[in-house]
């Protein structure tokens, strides 16, 4: 369409250069019987139809135009509406995954907590030391055992209160081991004052507020006190 527009308005501009030609050729005679009058007549009539082409021509093109934006529109808002929902698709995955991954890490009592294969449950009603030992015995596994220090952050992070681990020196004074396999410390988290080894203080608890500090660490304490507890287990293996 737009090249018969094109088309026509050079046909106009013809027509217009024709007539300019035929008034510098004769112009002396403008009277209604001269050839010339009426030559210039047939090509005002010829023009002005070409003309009303071209305005006819014009609107269908316009017409056309904004048809065309209609639809550039309606496919953008198409493509907008098929991003937004895949990335809503995305989001809602995203959440599931999220949903899963609170009620994992949840810490309320009863709930097992995933960190690098082993299962850990926070406790926090408080009881002694020997009574820890036998619920997480109950519960499948052993008081909790601190091997690394990216396990001591992450048990740091999520605790909410001060409680218990597996390390002891009950069978021997200063020979600290874990109540899960009896084996002596690889890694620890002893504040500069700790442990204290006084010997009625045979049982090792995360400490804050108790101790005076600012963040968690090891303090060895009587077995006999009472806080909460942290249990572990490792991933049981089809």
């Amino acid at each position: 369409m737009c090249n018969s527009l094109y088309l026509l308005l050079v046909l106009c501009v013809t027509s217009s250069l024709a007539m300019e030609k035929i008034i510098s050729e004769d112009s002396s005679d403008t009277s209604c019987n001269s050839p010339f009058v009426w030559m210039m007549v047939k090509h005002l009539d010829r023009t002005d139809t070409k003309l009303n082409k071209v305005q006819s021509l014009s609107h269908q093109n316009h017409i056309a135009i904004n048809n065309m934006k209609g639809k550039i529109v309606n496919d953008e808002v198409t493509e907008i509406k098929s991003l937004l929902n895949g990335i809503q698709k995305k989001m809602r995955n995203m959440q599931f995954e999220i949903d899963n991954l609170k009620r994992r890490c949840s810490t309320n009592p009863g709930d097992w907590v995933l960190f690098s294969g082993h299962n850990y449950m926070f406790v926090y009603k408080k009881v002694t030391w020997n009574i820890a030992k036998i619920d997480c015995q109950q519960k499948g596994g052993y008081l909790a055992k601190v091997e690394s220090g990216a396990e001591n952050s992450w048990l740091i992070s999520v605790m909410k209160d001060e409680v218990w681990i597996g390390l002891n020196d009950i069978q021997s004074e200063g020979q600290w081991k874990w109540i899960s396999d009896n084996t002596g410390i690889s890694f620890s988290y002893w504040p500069s004052n700790q442990p204290s080894s006084k010997r009625r203080e045979n049982c090792v608890q995360y400490c804050k507020e108790r101790c005076g500090m600012k963040s968690y660490g090891w303090n060895d304490e009587s077995c006999g006190s009472r806080m909460g507890y942290v249990c572990e287990k490792q991933l049981e293996h089809s």
